[in-house]
């Protein structure tokens, strides 16, 4: 499922994504799989085979600690909340 804000969530979690090592082509795709693209999808925009979007993805869930893309997104969108001061962070805080 895409994301519906995508800018949302990009401009929250590109500092995540830069602390978590993530190499530009990985945070390009990282972008890619929460605007919805499967592999095939990405491979074609990004011009390179199936298999390197593959192996991107799972370099993505090791560094990232998801299991798929549905957890990858969950994670993004739970931290990029809580690096912003979202109602998250709120709420551990006790506010």
């Amino acid at each position: 499922m895409p994301i519906q804000d995508i800018e949302m969530l990009y401009s929250r979690a590109v500092d995540i994504m830069v602390l978590a090592d993530l190499t530009p082509a990985e945070r390009s795709e990282v972008m890619n799989i929460a605007q919805g693209f499967d592999c095939k999808d990405s491979a074609t925009a990004e011009g390179v085979s199936t298999e390197t979007i593959r192996a991107c993805r799972k370099r993505i869930y090791e560094k990232l600690g998801a299991l798929h893309a549905g957890t990858l997104m969950s994670t993004l969108e739970t931290l990029a909340g809580v690096a912003s001061g979202g109602p998250e962070s709120r709420a551990r805080a006790g506010r």
